[in-house]
């Protein structure tokens, strides 16, 4: 038999860092002072292992602005921004902090209210790092808030974040402060990236709710299950000190572990970037009930926060209403 019929096929959504010659392409561009040693390093970690764990300077006083932002939106509860537990989101009009602020929350696109938000997710280095990982200009599509650990299943962002090209996608999750067992730390998998992926119906692996039924979600996570069994890798926990970021590639399975105690916090933020060429536009929907008819509006924007060459999407529930599904 011919040789590429042996082949398996590639994954979808290859970058450049997936390739069989990413170490020579590293080498290539630090030779070229295109990156420089630590980035090199960084790189290669990220194409082995699908993750590498940077630093960046967050100061207390940082984390506590934050703090207070968030106190604020409990109080203050504008409809243009979105907290939920599972997909889709609510407006923050419709929370109550004493029944809705508890383990598992989070909140969307807390940069567009938060000027310590923003900073952080227009960091430099991030940035740097999630453009050179592309390949190409990237932009922070989503921001999200926990307060308390997730707790949610391994699961890879590339399967769940739809972008507009497949697998144009990286993730850096930002401790916000120093992170403990007791609070259900964020759990990975490393070398998951180099999984196959489970395809709902042939060419999809993407999961869509309005068209996937919960028998494909179980098909799914008992496939990833039984990849993982079978590959014997282990899941770690990223127990982080704050300022610690652990910037990951779209296919690495990670979730968050159980907390042993709910109530402790694990403040962290992270930003979901995509390629700004591929993903022009930022859409969001959100549950609620109008004229006494429950559903989801969808909303988009193309409005875009920029500073020193990094740049995030505007709040998309400020941005364009589209349909009701």
């Amino acid at each position: 038999m011919l040789s590429f019929l042996r082949r398996k096929p590639k994954n979808p959504g290859l970058i450049w860092l997936d390739e069989s010659d990413a170490k020579r392409s590293i080498a290539e561009k630090q030779r070229h002072d295109e990156i420089n040693e630590e980035e090199a390093v960084n790189l290669r970690k990220f194409a082995e292992d699908g993750y590498f764990i940077t630093r960046i300077d967050l100061p207390q006083n940082v984390a506590d602005d934050i703090d207070r932002d968030v106190d604020r939106l409990w109080r203050e509860k504008p409809a243009t921004l979105a907290y939920a537990y599972d997909s889709p989101p609510k407006r923050f009009s419709e929370s109550d902090e004493a029944n809705h602020r508890k383990p598992r929350y989070r909140i969307h696109e807390l940069h567009t209210a938060s000027s310590a938000a923003r900073n952080l997710v227009l960091h430099p280095l991030l940035h740097r790092y999630a453009s050179t990982i592309l390949g190409e200009t990237a932009v922070a599509t989503q921001s999200l808030y926990f307060e308390y650990g997730s707790q949610q299943a391994l699961h890879r962002d590339s399967t769940v974040v739809p972008t507009p090209e497949f697998g144009r996608l990286v993730a850096a999750w930002i401790a916000l402060e120093d992170i403990t067992p007791e609070s259900g730390p964020l759990a990975y998998v490393p070398g998951s990236h180099k999984f196959p992926f489970y395809e709902f119906r042939p060419g999809e692996f993407v999961y869509n709710p309005v068209v996937h039924t919960a028998a494909d979600v179980e098909k799914a996570m008992t496939f990833y299950s039984d990849e993982l069994k079978r590959s014997k890798l282990p899941v770690r926990q990223f127990l982080a000190r704050r300022g610690e970021v652990l910037v990951w590639h779209s296919a690495l399975m990670h979730g968050g572990a159980e907390a042993i105690t709910p109530e402790r916090t694990r403040k962290s933020l992270v930003v979901h970037y995509s390629s700004l060429r591929h993903h022009p536009t930022r859409l969001c929907a959100v549950s609620e009930e109008i004229d006494g008819v429950a559903g989801e509006s969808v909303f988009e924007t193309s409005e875009l926060i920029e500073e020193g060459g990094a740049i995030a999407f505007a709040d998309p529930l400020s941005g364009k209403f589209l349909y009701r599904r």
